[in-house]
């Protein structure tokens, strides 16, 4: 019997699978580099390069995409792998870019390849081992040719392992891309866009809430949105003008110069940074709410009420004056003083007299808080039950902010 060597179907079959396959890798890792690692490759541009030059989210992703299919295309005319097995061509892509995204502060520090340096080499002559294998194993294929199905699973399966492998490399933390992402926005002047960055997550770093902050603070938000944000370091989340690290592309002086003047040398704490902008009669609204907030912060109420007045106009005969406070300070305003007069609406002001807040929704929100609170008995499901409906309140923070890290889940 003599068998046609000749088959029009095997040639069409390979076709399909080469492309199919081409258009899921671009795809991949387009959205791979765009989404995912676009802020890990700006930054390693702009350390790497000293900040001569800028990484484009979007040109780069383009270009690494084509280079890294162009790739596969030569690794592909080289290794001559059956249909059944193309996907294995991928391999070299994928070993690239994931060494490309597995950046980290410290490596960028001091530039090395890390691990990779044998790993990568060793993925090498693993991966022609297999080729030749492969090749003998199938050595036969061209003249039984199969159905476009039965060469296209083991393709997809591969492939889809392959980006599987690809995407588990990189280790850095999730609030490290929010960092990263919050600068670049800051950078562009989108300030909305940099206050919104991973706004739903619990994880938060000092750096991380300073630029935050920065944000609302270049809206005029800074003191009615500052605790919609977990805080875990005090003051220090809302400036460190210690912190020198040389990765920054927005650095705490940049912030300083947004609130005045950049401190100098002998300056070595915020406190006295805040101290000498406040002197000068010119200061600004923004070193003001900065100050203020750095004492809500640290739990400092007694020196917030007394410094309050001297910035804001609280006169007696001034109408509604506290009720055009921002929400932070009428928060901690409620907590000040007598328990009891809170509940009614009354705050406590100089020499511990009483004003009444007109802001009855607020003041009945303080009422639901109290009354939550002294309900749960549990440590842990009164922090967890008063975080999901009072976390955004200085009252929450100022009572369970200290207990709080590691036991939150996230707010619904």
């Amino acid at each position: 019997m003599i068998v046609n060597s000749y088959h029009p179907y095997p040639q069409k079959t390979a076709g399909i699978i080469r492309y199919s396959c081409g258009i899921l890798f671009m795809l991949f890792s387009f959205s791979y580099l765009y989404y995912l690692q676009g802020e890990i490759l700006a930054e390693a541009q702009f350390v790497y390069s000293k900040g001569v030059t800028t990484y484009n989210l979007l040109l780069g992703a383009i270009i690494i995409t084509l280079v890294l299919q162009l790739l596969q295309w030569v690794v592909r005319l080289l290794s001559r792998l059956p249909s059944r097995w193309h996907a294995f061509s991928y391999l070299p892509s994928m070993l690239l870019l994931a060494i490309l995204t597995d950046v980290n502060p410290e490596a960028m520090l001091h530039f090395s390849l890390g691990a990779w340096l044998w790993i990568a080499p060793a993925l090498l002559i693993a991966y022609i081992l297999l080729v030749i294998i492969v090749r003998k194993v199938d050595a036969d294929e061209s003249d039984y040719p199969l159905a476009t199905k039965s060469q296209a699973y083991p393709n997809l399966i591969i492939l889809f392992l392959l980006m599987l492998l690809t995407g588990a490399v990189p280790q850095t933390p999730d609030v490290y891309h929010y960092e990263l992402k919050a600068e670049r926005l800051l950078l562009a002047h989108d300030y909305e866009g940099a206050a919104a960055v991973g706004e739903k997550s619990l994880r938060t770093t000092a750096r991380l809430n300073q630029l935050r902050m920065y944000a609302l603070s270049q809206q005029g938000l800074l003191p009615e949105r500052i605790f919609h944000y977990p805080h875990h370091d005090g003051s220090r989340g809302l400036l460190d003008i210690t912190d020198t690290f040389s990765l920054y592309r927005l650095t705490p002086q940049d912030i300083c110069s947004h609130l005045g003047a950049r401190p100098g040398k002998s300056v070595r704490t915020v406190d006295r940074f805040y101290q000498l902008l406040l002197a000068d009669t010119l200061h600004n609204q923004h070193v003001v709410d900065y100050y203020l907030c750095s004492l809500l912060l640290d739990k400092e109420l007694s020196t917030f009420q007394h410094q309050l007045p001297r910035y804001y106009n609280l006169s007696d005969t001034l109408v509604g004056a506290y009720d055009r406070l921002p929400t932070a300070y009428r928060e901690a305003l409620l907590l000040i003083g007598q328990h009891k007069a809170a509940l009614d609406g009354h705050i406590v002001i100089q020499h511990d007299t009483l004003a009444t807040l007109a802001d009855i929704e607020l003041v009945n929100r303080f009422r639901d808080y109290c009354a939550l609170r002294d309900t749960l008995t549990d440590k842990t499901e009164r922090v967890n039950r008063t975080h999901r409906e009072f976390g955004d309140t200085y009252w929450w923070y100022y009572e369970f902010s200290h207990l709080a890290t590691g036991e939150l889940k996230k707010r619904k």
